[in-house]
């Protein structure tokens, strides 16, 4: 832990968040500010006004990612970043190897010219520059840009994240919930997930922030338990009440269903990069939060209460 100056000096250090208004974002933001931390958010210019926590005292910056000197703008009097934006949830028409890719390679090169102490960066486990999945490559991109940006660094590869309005167990729900009786489910739902509880994350990471442990290192968490996605699935639908009958669907079958609907319907709730992730078992060591980070992870089953609320 640190000591009282080293504490004293992180806490009135200026933190910029890309990704702000994501599920992982806003749960950091409201952790970090309640902690007494000062905290800039990154927007992109749009039309739509921006779903930040409310209440939370914070600066707000606006620029476009692939913008160098608006990025630049943005980091005027900043310390430690963390790089929480993707396209992940985007429609089927997302480059997402373009938008996590090289706008990361934009960011770190703005953090190097102002001189950023450190940028946390939340990648996936499997990710690999050369993989067949447009994700787990575009995460691997983004890496080899932060690691060879020469800023001090810390890459998180994570599994599955859950929480409230999170883009796991809420998509699924929502699927499952537009599905009449029946639902295709991609492959034969034996891959194996381990899910991580949200606000395990979010004190991994401002613990890591704290410490200031493991520069330029990358580092695998996950949550305490394997899942199979048909477990997943099984344990949503007991959990708010529903039935359905899961139906094998190979997944070439369900992505060209996918890219069919998405160009169709713009609000369809399951993102064509999803099926990414369920590709291979998504999994690291059931230790790997308690022995990094000294976190007992929370119970996938105990703690999906806030899906009975609906959405």
């Amino acid at each position: 832990m640190p000591s009282p100056v080293q504490a004293s000096a992180i806490i009135t250090c200026m933190i910029l968040v890309t990704g702000a208004t994501g599920f992982i974002g806003s749960a950091l933001i409201q952790n970090l500010i309640k902690n007494g931390y000062k905290v800039r958010a990154l927007l992109q210019p749009s039309r739509k006004s921006p779903n930040l926590p409310h209440g939370m005292p914070m600066e707000v910056a606006v620029s476009s990612m692939w913008d160098e000197r608006g990025m630049l703008a943005a980091l005027k009097g900043i310390q430690v970043i963390f790089h929480l934006a993707s396209a992940e949830k985007e429609s089927v028409s997302a480059d997402i190897e373009s938008i996590d890719g090289d706008c990361t390679s934009v960011l770190v090169e703005a953090a190097r010219q102002a001189g950023i102490q450190r940028l946390f960066f939340l990648s996936h486990i499997g990710a690999d520059k050369n993989s067949f999945f447009p994700v787990f490559r575009a995460k691997a991109l983004a890496e080899s840009f932060i690691q060879e940006s020469g800023v001090p660094f810390t890459i998180y590869r994570t599994s599955v994240v859950f929480g409230p309005g999170d883009n796991f167990t809420t998509y699924y729900l929502s699927a499952l919930r537009s599905s009449p009786g029946l639902f295709f489910m991609p492959g034969d739902g034996n891959v194996n997930l381990q899910p991580l509880w949200i606000e395990d994350l979010i004190n991994c990471l401002v613990m890591s922030l704290e410490e200031r442990g493991m520069p330029n290192a990358a580092q695998i968490i996950g949550g305490g338990e394997y899942f199979s996605f048909r477990e997943i699935l099984k344990a949503i639908m007991t959990r708010v009440g529903i039935r359905r009958l899961l139906i094998p669907l190979a997944p070439s079958y369900m992505r060209t269903i996918n890219l069919w609907i998405g160009q169709y319907k713009h609000d369809f709730p399951l993102s064509p990069f999803w099926l990414d992730y369920l590709a291979a078992d998504c999994t690291c060591a059931l230790d790997s939060l308690p022995r990094l980070c000294g976190i007992l992870p929370g119970r996938f089953l105990n703690n999906l209460n806030y899906l009975k609320g609906g959405f």
